[in-house]
């Protein structure tokens, strides 16, 4: 709800009323009970006025027909003759077109009388609603987006919803809730129908209303869809580290008792990703969903879809016990980007466009970097061997070899819709470019500065609410640094010559064959590799 601002003319403040009338004497008493009244009747009447101001929505779990979910919602109060209404083409995480407005059918408007307000569909994901001031409901159906999806892009669902009446509910807002694109930045009020046995895991704070009722409250659309819910039957288990409430959400048709054996798993996970970020974890609470579907297939697949305060994570195989392991890279990638892109971020993801977006250059920091700390968190924490950090080392150099490296990252960063061809090198060559960069800034401190230090100081800077210009990001991290960071970037981030991983793992003590792709410890090292290293990996 949205904070009631008082004119400024004393005269219309009974709190200043109320302060003067309390110094009148006992005989004008009277008087002051009436103002008194006045005090409780105006702001009232101001709190129901801006309650209006808001998106009310009713979502059905409990009442669906051919997998469908039913939609509705009044408009905040508004005097537009028209307004475009949007489902969103793309999200936050994903660079190719999701289109979720195609899961959307049967839109009407209607006013208070129920008498029906034209409405025209624009293209995929929008459509024109006229005469908005006097339209009193929107309704429509979504069907389940899993559905159309072929098996093997287990990735696209993360972002997507799907609806099991009897099971479960996973349930991204992108693809149920749109918005008025002349009425941004409202808060949303969400009443949900469900299953009286469900319960709603996610970051935000679910209240019921009564057995059969949710309802969530977000301050706006980009909060609501950064907010993703599991609705099921609960398997959940509550971590506390630090000062962070953390949710681990589990669902499978069968076992219903998983949920704390994963627990285990991430809580071990985060104690070390705590202590890798200086202590602290830098958001309250925390939200893991994860769902897993047996299968009959060989392997196993994973996928997870990083939000501000939740990650959702999706699974299916034959055997679950590959699960827990599998589990720890990608709960500790997706958590590591409560540092970036949540707390260090650019304009264009901070009035981020759901309908056509505007990419950053930096898919470098939010994605690679991001990995370069879940390859490089566990070895500074002691959590393996020396040898699995350098096979970890070696399959990103194996991944980097499969893509164009002759190409710029902050171009393909800015074209990533375009070049979904390259897109994935980000998680391959992206931390081999941490790599260096946080070696270089040891070797200009005299170990003393690295990434994880860096990182902790664009938190500080760019905390949540803020962000950075896209194209002053450089110059900035270059000031905290040193003048010897911008040529860094200026070759390898910006330019095109190649990760120079020989030489700076030399540095360092260790060897690498550009011919086979292997990395060794040098059987050798001076007291400045050792010196360099211990700095950087704590070995």
């Amino acid at each position: 709800m949205k904070k009631c601002t008082l004119q400024k003319n004393k005269a219309s403040q009974p709190w200043a009323i109320f302060v003067l009338s309390y110094e009148l004497k006992q005989k004008q008493m009277n008087k002051l009970i009436k103002l008194v009244f006045v005090l409780v009747i105006f702001p009232t009447a101001l709190i129901a006025q801006a309650s209006k101001q808001k998106y009310q929505y009713h979502i059905d779990l409990l009442h669906m027909s051919d997998d469908e979910v039913t939609v509705s919602f009044t408009p905040p109060r508004n005097t537009l003759k028209e307004g475009k209404f949007i489902i969103p083409k793309l999200v936050p995480g994903f660079y190719q077109a999701m289109n979720f407005g195609q899961y959307v059918s049967n839109l009407a408007a209607t006013d208070k009388k129920g008498k029906k307000i034209t409405v025209e569909r624009l293209d995929q994901n929008s459509w024109m609603v006229h005469d908005l001031k006097n339209v009193h409901r929107i309704s429509y159906q979504v069907a389940d987006g899993w559905d159309s999806l072929k098996q093997n892009t287990q990735g696209a669902k993360s972002a997507g919803s799907t609806f099991k009446k009897d099971s479960v509910f996973v349930i991204n807002y992108n693809s149920l809730v749109g918005y008025f694109e002349e009425m941004k930045d409202i808060p949303y009020q969400i009443n949900i129908t469900k299953n009286k046995d469900f319960y709603a895991s996610s970051a935000l704070d679910y209240q019921q209303k009564d057995k059969n009722t949710d309802i969530v409250y977000a301050k706006d659309y980009r909060q609501l869809v950064d907010s993703p819910v599991l609705y099921c039957v609960p398997d959940t288990t509550w971590l506390k580290i630090g000062h962070t409430e953390v949710l681990v959400s589990f669902y499978n048709k069968k076992e219903r008792h998983y949920s704390k054996k994963i627990a285990l798993e991430i809580e071990n996970i985060l104690k070390n990703q705590q202590a890798y970020l200086g202590g602290t974890l830098p958001v309250n609470k925390y939200a893991f969903l994860i769902y897993y579907e047996s299968s009959n297939e060989k392997g196993f697949m994973g996928d997870g879809l990083e939000h501000s305060q939740s990650t959702v994570c999706l699974y299916r195989s034959g055997n679950m016990s590959f699960l827990p392991n599998a589990l720890n890279r990608v709960a500790s990638h997706e958590f590591f980007h409560i540092v970036t892109p949540l707390n260090i971020h650019s304009g264009e993801i901070q009035h981020y466009d759901f309908l056509n977006p505007s990419m950053s250059e930096h898919l470098w920091l939010y994605e690679g970097m991001t990995e370069y700390a879940t390859i490089h968190m566990p070895i500074k924490q002691k959590m393996i061997s020396l040898e699995d950090f350098e096979k970890s080392l070696e399959e990103k150099i194996k991944g980097m070899k499969e893509f164009d490296n002759s190409l710029s990252f902050t171009e393909i960063s800015k074209n990533a819709m375009e070049r979904q061809d390259q897109y994935m090198n980000f998680y391959q060559k992206g931390p081999l470019l941490g790599l260096c960069l946080d070696i270089r800034l040891r070797e200009l401190s005299g170990g003393k500065m690295g990434t994880q230090d860096l990182m902790l100081q664009l938190m500080k800077k760019y905390g949540a609410g803020k962000y950075f210009n896209d194209g002053d990001l450089f110059d900035e991290i270059t000031a905290m640094t040193f003048p010897e960071i911008r040529t860094f970037f200026r070759d390898f981030v910006e330019g095109t010559q190649p990760v120079p991983l020989k030489e700076y793992l030399a540095k360092v003590g260790f060897n690498y064959d550009e011919a086979t792709g292997k990395v060794s410890l040098s059987p050798n090292p001076d007291l400045k590799q050792t010196a360099l290293r211990k700095a950087w990996i704590s070995q």
